[in-house]
């Protein structure tokens, strides 16, 4: 199994189509048997898709992500699970014990989070 993390010094980027490294982990039965930390040359987000593709990555663990970048991962074959923040390892190690968990997307576009209304504007 192939994990990748666009990373950002030691911690998860917070935006996948802006990072400039990818850290891609190979793993076998919830060890990692190697790791890969490349730059990534190309800022075209759908390049990285294909990028990710070729290396027969399975899962991204990534910061934000929107939303037509994360339906061309998930039509890839590769899972996608976003929206998440902290470091790479603590991240890595979560996902190893099976207990990273996605949060949930704040944008109205993506119809999770309803328009701001007069109550919620700081006046």
């Amino acid at each position: 199994m192939r994990v990748a993390i666009p990373r950002m010094g030691e911690s998860v980027a917070p935006c996948f189509e802006y990072c400039a490294t990818m850290a891609l982990f190979t793993i076998s039965g919830n060890v990692v048997t190697d790791q890969v930390d490349f730059r990534l040359h190309s800022r075209d987000p759908f390049d990285r898709v294909r990028l990710l593709r070729d290396q027969k990555v399975d899962t991204i663990i990534c910061g934000g992500v929107q939303s037509h970048y994360e339906d061309a991962l998930r039509a890839s074959g590769i899972r996608v699970i976003s929206w998440v923040s902290g470091s790479v390892d603590d991240l890595l190690g979560l996902y190893l014990r099976g207990q990273l968990v996605p949060r949930a997307r704040n944008r109205t576009e993506a119809g999770t989070a309803k328009p701001p209304t007069d109550s919620d504007r700081v006046h």
